[in-house]
């Protein structure tokens, strides 16, 4: 898809919206392509289907890497804070200190400041 206008491949609409079906589609023949499964587009039909079954009327959030990356980056350093090092941890980190603070509260309280 890389090589391809966007506008010209299937899983994008002329509004330029991506169709999330259509890439489910687009990635699910991709992949039994690639692992030489017989009667492609069956077994794609099939698992859109049940796709739309299990999840159809759900309004679905699927995470980029980035939130992956603050999350893990959140984690690290509530596995590293001991009470008194939040200045090193921002320094080691390469965040705000009120960023350290803020995901350190995170623990305590339960609410979610993860979003560094």
């Amino acid at each position: 898809m890389n090589d391809k206008d966007a506008t010209s491949t299937p899983s994008v609409s002329s509004h330029n919206k991506l169709d999330p079906i259509a890439v489910l589609r687009e990635e699910l023949a991709a992949a039994a392509l690639c692992h030489g499964v017989e009667r492609v587009e069956d077994l794609t039909e099939e698992l859109v289907g049940r796709y739309i079954q299990r999840l159809g009327g759900l309004t679905v959030y699927v995470r980029n890497d980035s939130v992956k990356a603050r999350e893990r980056l959140a984690d690290e350093i509530r596995a590293s804070f001991d009470g008194r090092n939040a200045r090193e941890l921002a320094t080691r980190f390469g965040v705000s200190l009120r960023q350290v603070q803020r995901v350190v509260m995170s623990r305590q309280d339960g609410t979610n400041y993860s979003d560094l």
